[in-house]
C-alpha cells in the first residue's frame, strides 16, 4: 500500500508539473488544459479549480458510458490534482517565463513536459487508486469500445482540442503534437511502471 501511494502522488505531481510546463511554453498547451486554461481566464478562477468543475461533468458522463453509478470515490483523486497543479502552476513554476526563450528552446521544453506527463499519468495509474474522471473516461472507452490506451487518450485529446478552440485557449501547433504524443507516452509509461510496481 506504502509503495502504491508513493507512485499515486509521486505520479500526480510528475504529470502536474508537466502541464504547467506546456502551458508555459507557449507553443500551444495540451487541448484539455488550454480548455481549463481558457475557463480559468475567463472565470478569473486558477486552472486547478476549473480541472476539478471539469472532472465533475466527466464522472457522470463515465457513469452513462458504463451505465453504472458515478465513481464518487474518485473524488478525492481529482480535487487532489486541482491542488497539486495549482501548487506546480502557482508555486513551483511562477518565476518560469518561457515566452523570451528561443523556438526551438521552447519547443525541447514542450517535449520534455509531454514526456513528463505521459510518466506521470502513467505512473499514477499503475497504484489502482481511483482514477481521474479523465482518466476513467479513457479506461470506459478501452472498456466498452476494445480499443487500446493510446487510441483512447486520442479520441478525448482530440474532443478536448476543438472544445478548447471554441473557448479561446491557448491552443496551437503543440496542442496537435500533444493529441498525436501522449496516449502512446501513457500506454508505455504504464507498462513499465506496472512492472516495476509488481
Amino acid at each position: 500500500m506504502l509503495k502504491k501511494s508513493i507512485f499515486y502522488i509521486v505520479g500526480m505531481f510528475i504529470a502536474c508539473t508537466g502541464v504547467g510546463l506546456v502551458i508555459k511554453t507557449d507553443v500551444g498547451a495540451g487541448p484539455w488544459d488550454a480548455f481549463y486554461a481558457g475557463s480559468a481566464d475567463k472565470l478569473h478562477l486558477s486552472i486547478g479549480t476549473c480541472m476539478i468543475i471539469g472532472q465533475i461533468i466527466l464522472l457522470f458522463i463515465n457513469s452513462l458510458l458504463l451505465k453504472k453509478r458515478p465513481a464518487f470515490e474518485s473524488v478525492i483523486t481529482f480535487v487532489l490534482w486541482g491542488i497539486i497543479l495549482d501548487i506546480c502552476y502557482e508555486i513551483f513554476l511562477r518565476n518560469v517565463d518561457l515566452v523570451n526563450y528561443s523556438l526551438l528552446s521552447r519547443w525541447a521544453f514542450f517535449l520534455f513536459a509531454v514526456i513528463l506527463i505521459g510518466v506521470g499519468i502513467g505512473v499514477y495509474l499503475v497504484s489502482s487508486f481511483p482514477a481521474m474522471p479523465y482518466d476513467g473516461t479513457m479506461l470506459a472507452l478501452v472498456e466498452r469500445f476494445g480499443i487500446n490506451m493510446n487510441i483512447a487518450r486520442t479520441i478525448l485529446e482530440g474532443i478536448g482540442l476543438v472544445i478548447a478552440y471554441l473557448v479561446g485557449g491557448p491552443v496551437g501547433l503543440g496542442s496537435l503534437i500533444f493529441v498525436l504524443l501522449l496516449g502512446m507516452f501513457i500506454q508505455a509509461c504504464h507498462t513499465y511502471a506496472k512492472k516495476v510496481l509488481i
